[in-house]
């Protein structure tokens, strides 16, 4: 009969209660206590019902010191050991199988040495109650051993063991836990895990974001003050919400911290899964509280210099040499308290890249004070926006200083095209204009009406589509009507679309355009075709990162790799070679019943747009390649005007590929574009194909393709 069946017995017949009832009855008392196994649901239950139970005899073990334990093999039962209580974990809950459990994890000192102690089920009430705390004497009987996680000796007590509470022992025979206390003043790399004392200084946000295998993380950081520093401590993932339990100026206990160092060089503090944090008090801090700390400790609490391509959400105090931007206008809010406020907002730069500043209360008059020149801004607080973006905001210690001489340039730096992503926010850039739609109206879903403009440009690198919404699109407007070539785009948002990249201007945003192009983009393409076809076949590749191939070169699972390659169109595929597209995003537009429609963007104005699809052949091999908009109208000698005038003749559709056909088959072309596998069905089967989606092209001249080839053929 097993131990469980044994007790279901006794307590039958002690009771007039039926074997169903008792079973019945432990469930509900397993399903209201959770955490209980069978046998302590039945004890639980006798004591209810007033029914007593012996406990069970247990077995005589010798008296073993933790030190000897140590040297013995994990797999011992009946284990019996007196300690101090060094340290209290945090209570870990889990699923297992379905059903719930818990266990806590404790330190314990005999004086000889010190062992984890891991409280299974009913036995973790001791902590949860309270009756078993840092420095609590305790006899433990019956527990077992294993081999931990990390590869040490364990103790394990589960509901068949006892826990004792030892009030008349001698405790000078064990270590004082206190003594095991971490100053924060004293953290470094050389600690692992630690217990140690501070006050919440600052409680940061909770911030979530995903990881590199796409699962995601979220993480809050706190500032401790010890004696005089600060220190970080990050709660991860599970534990993120465990800050909030507490506020600024708590006094806490933290028990089983792990100590890393940071790329700074400094020391912080990493919360586990059973980390425990008490608090012991409350202090109330003063405003200049921070500020106080730091001046006391200028080796290491000192802010420390960065530029804006440097900064991330885990610096705290950080000091930035920069200029400023464009400035917002000074506007008031209301608190929680009810108090009114100040703030202002700017963007400023460097010679890495752009950040938003905000600057509140009494720090404007300082900011507003200074000139376009270079300054430094120290003791700034790094966030992340309510947009997942970085700012910067100052702090009651932040100090402007106007300097004299500076690295940065009067302008934020140019980034490429290219190089753009998703991780930039705010950019400038150059290019030349090759196109600018018309202005668009629409109805906003409030009623009101709004406006929307683009315009592409081009640098050495690629293509970039440039968004105005509202009062921004007479910024492309006044490029329109002046026909001007190049523009340079200072403070534009990056923004991530389904079709790429694209850069959105907002009103602090600004443009300077010109009808001159730099020297160094005099070989792209201008985009403005005017009204002879023939201007259209004037673009001449210029120097880019593309990679010189020969089409027998590219491996089949080739993806995404830039290639340049001169070559014959040797057939074109019978598709039309136009569509319509969305005035806001190039999507193929639908044309329905009442007007045309974009996907993403619903009722909208249509542009015309060129597409082409055909082989080109380069002596070693062939490849499908695929022109667009400015690309296909060079190849087929067509504008965007001259096919509208075409259409608005009446021409069909086989008569525009029929012209096409006989103008691109057989034409020597230069291409930069983008090798890309893309997934096609046939017959029911699903078959990978390389595709060239071409980003440039070149019609060169027969005498210099002639010459190239006979300086080749000598070198070889």
């Amino acid at each position: 009969m097993s131990n469980v069946e044994d007790l279901i017995q006794r307590v039958i017949q002690q009771t007039n209660l039926s074997r169903a009832d008792i079973i019945k009855m432990i469930e509900e008392k397993k399903k209201e206590l959770l955490f209980v196994n069978d046998i302590a649901a039945i004890h639980i239950l006798a004591k209810d019902l007033g029914v007593p139970l012996k406990k069970p005899e247990l077995k005589k073990a010798p008296s073993l010191t933790i030190k000897k334990l140590k040297s013995m093999d994990a797999g011992l039962t009946g284990i019996n050991i007196t300690g101090v209580v060094f340290r209290v974990y945090n209570p870990f809950e889990f699923q297992r199988e379905g059903n719930k459990g818990i266990f806590t994890p404790i330190m314990l000192h005999d004086g000889t040495d010190r062992i984890k102690v891991l409280l299974w089920g009913n036995m973790s009430r001791y902590i949860t109650d309270k009756r078993v705390e840092r420095g609590t004497i305790i006899t433990i009987k019956q527990a077992y051993t294993r081999m931990g996680r990390n590869g040490q000796l364990e103790v394990h007590l589960g509901d068949r063991g006892l826990l004792e509470i030892d009030t008349e022992i001698d405790n000078s025979k064990f270590p004082d836990p206190e003594d095991e206390i971490v100053e924060l003043d004293k953290l470094d790399n050389e600690m692992e895990e630690i217990d140690t004392r501070g006050i919440v200084v600052k409680i940061g946000t909770r911030r979530v974001f995903n990881r590199k295998d796409n699962t995601q993380g979220s993480v809050t950081n706190v500032t401790l003050k010890g004696k005089a520093k600060l220190i970080r401590m990050a709660f991860w993932d599970s534990r993120s919400e465990t800050p909030f339990d507490f506020l600024r100026g708590d006094k806490v206990l933290i028990q089983g911290a792990r100590v890393s160092i940071n790329r700074d060089g400094n020391p912080e503090l990493h919360a586990t899964r059973t980390t425990s944090i008490t608090k012991e008090g409350h202090e109330v801090l003063p405003e200049i509280e921070e500020k106080r700390i730091i001046q006391e400790d200028l080796s290491y609490q000192t802010p420390v210099i960065k530029k804006i391509k440097e900064l991330s959400d885990r610096d705290e105090l950080v000091t930035l040499v920069s200029r400023k931007g464009p400035v917002e206008e000074e506007k008031e809010f209301k608190r929680a308290d009810g108090t009114q406020g100040t703030l202002k907002r700017a963007l400023i730069f460097d010679e890495t890249g752009i950040i938003p500043l905000v600057i509140w209360g009494d720090k404007i008059v300082s900011f507003d004070s200074l000139d376009d020149g270079p300054i430094e801004i120290k003791g700034l607080k790094v966030i992340i926006s309510r947009y997942q973006n970085l700012e910067v905001h100052t702090t009651n210690f932040t100090e402007f200083n106007q300097l004299d001489t500076s690295t940065i340039g009067d302008e934020p730096p140019l980034i490429d095209i290219q190089d753009l992503t998703s991780q930039f926010n705010l950019v400038a850039v150059q290019g030349v204009v090759l196109e600018i739609s018309e202005i668009r109206e629409f109805n906003r879903t409030d009623g009101s009406t709004g406006k929307v403009a683009s315009m592409t440009i081009q640098d050495t690198s690629d293509e970039l589509r440039i968004v105005a919404w509202d009062e921004n699109v007479e910024k492309l407007e006044n490029i329109r009507e002046k026909d001007l070539k190049y523009v340079k785009i200072f403070f534009g948002r990056v923004r991530e679309q389904n079709e790429g990249i694209e850069l959105h201007l907002t009103h602090l945003s600004h443009i300077r355009s010109s009808s001159r192009i730099p020297v160094s983009l005099r070989n792209i393409e201008l985009g403005n075709q005017g009204d002879k076809d023939s201007e259209i076949k004037k673009s001449v590749i210029g120097e880019f990162n593309y990679i010189k191939k020969q089409l027998s070169e590219l491996s089949e699972s080739e993806d995404g790799t830039l290639i340049e390659v001169i070559g014959k169109m040797v057939r074109v595929f019978q598709t039309t070679p136009y569509y319509y597209s969305c005035g806001e995003c190039w999507k193929k537009a639908e044309n329905k019943s009442d007007g045309w429609y974009c996907p993403q963007h619903g009722k909208t104005e249509t542009q015309l747009r060129m597409r082409l699809t055909g082989i080109l052949d380069d002596g070693t091999g062939t490849i499908r390649v695929t022109f667009f908009g400015i690309s296909a109208e060079i190849i087929t000698g067509m504008s965007n005007k001259s096919l509208k005038v075409l259409l608005e003749k009446g021409s069909s559709e086989d008569q525009i590929f029929e012209a096409v056909q006989k103008e691109v088959e057989g034409k020597t072309v230069l291409i930069q574009g983008r090798v890309q596998i893309q997934t096609q069905e046939y017959l029911g089967e699903t078959m990978n194909q390389q595709e060239l989606f071409v980003n440039r092209i070149n019609i060169p001249d027969p005498k210099v393709l002639t010459n190239e080839l006979l300086m080749e053929l000598q070198k070889t």
